[in-house]
């Protein structure tokens, strides 16, 4: 294969196309393995924050429940 008039072997070329294509697939899926990981931990994170608020209303709805008993008295 003949570039700017200098005879480069087409099977290196191809080699170094197949090496470059590897590298980038291989850094494709770490990306897509820590995107995973990390949308797990925001989903636990969310769990948690619909727990916490849901606690949170409880006790709101029982002082509430308190207050009124302490009204009636």
């Amino acid at each position: 294969m003949l570039v700017y008039g200098i005879d480069i072997p087409l099977v290196e070329v191809i080699l170094a196309f197949a090496i470059i294509i590897f590298i980038i697939l291989a850094e494709a899926i770490v990306i897509i393995a820590l995107m995973v990981k990390q949308l797990n931990k925001t989903r636990n994170l969310g769990d948690l924050l619909l727990k916490l608020s849901e606690t949170l209303l409880e006790i709101k709805h029982k002082e509430i429940e308190e207050l009124d008993k302490l009204r009636r008295r």
